[in-house]
């Protein structure tokens, strides 16, 4: 008797396994999928890579490298015509940040024909494709920075330009005379001048714009040295001035040995060039 009540029992448990172990293996499945879609993280839309030679630099979702225009100073679109079926726009109007980047610093513009672009610190942003043999613009690959430098224009969007090209067209102040002009910038897209007369500067005093002069032209120290590719980095330097403040020292970077200012008219505001050509002797800095 007791032997076929072991045998009974004994085969309930033998059914029984199958439907836990198909419970447990359901139980298994869902918490996995659940701890799946838990980790997932949006893929950002832009993001930083890094190249051997640029550095870090700034691209799309896929990869495509992004561009700036140096003729975009004023912060609006100035690429049209057949120039825009070269550098389309880029725009993403959902933007998912990666690392080192900061929503404050992008935005969106309308163009002229009334297209969205986004923006970078004020700087509309493009995509490079160029013709290839058949005539066709077809835009270059992931991974590819074919764009930079072309012209002597355009440039890979970077986080971290210390100094920057602007190009756009610059009235002299004493012939009022308007040209054409490439110039040095600073990071948030204000001018830089030099002053002719540093060219005879003294040793003793590496400047001659000094006291009254540098409340209209103060000077200029360079945060970093993250520069555009046509921009030699052996061609910028610092000084070290006798005039700080109570008597201290204080610094100034310099480009091809001349120091670098800005102009007080031009306040804080990108896109004003008002120190071109003053009393014949003050210049925009070209490279």
């Amino acid at each position: 008797m007791l032997r076929q009540l072991l045998y009974a029992l004994r085969g309930r448990f033998v059914l029984a396994w199958p439907a836990v172990a198909l419970l447990i293996t359901g139980l298994v499945f869902v918490v996995g999928s659940c701890s799946d879609d838990d980790d997932k993280t949006p893929v950002p839309t832009v993001k930083l890579v890094d190249n051997a030679t640029l550095g870090p630099y700034m691209v799309d979702a896929q990869g495509n490298t992004i561009y700036y225009f140096t003729r975009d100073l004023a912060g609006t679109n100035t690429c049209t015509g057949g120039c825009a079926a070269v550098w389309p726009i880029f725009y993403e109007p959902n933007l998912v940040l990666g690392e080192g980047l900061k929503a404050e610093d992008f935005g969106t513009i309308t163009t002229a024909d009334g297209q969205p672009q986004t923006t970078y610190k004020g700087w509309p942003m493009y995509y490079y494709s160029p013709a290839d043999a058949a005539g066709q613009n077809v835009r270059e690959k992931a991974g590819e920075v074919k764009g930079e430098n072309v012209g002597g224009v355009w440039f890979v969007m970077k986080p971290d330009y210390s100094v920057l090209l602007a190009r756009t067209s610059v009235v002299n102040r004493t012939t009022n005379q308007s040209t054409l002009k490439n110039f040095l910038i600073d990071s948030q897209g204000r001018t830089l001048y030099t002053f002719s007369r540093d060219q005879t500067a003294p040793t003793t005093q590496p400047t001659n714009c000094s006291g009254n002069c540098i409340a209209t032209w103060p000077v200029y120290l360079e945060p970093g040295r993250t520069l555009p590719s046509s921009l030699k980095s052996s061609d910028f330097g610092v000084i070290t001035r006798p005039d700080g403040p109570n008597g201290t020292t204080r610094q100034q970077t310099t480009y091809k040995g001349l120091p670098l200012y800005y102009y007080t008219p031009d306040g804080a505001q990108r896109n004003k060039v008002e120190g071109d050509g003053v009393g014949n002797v003050w210049a925009v800095a070209a490279p």
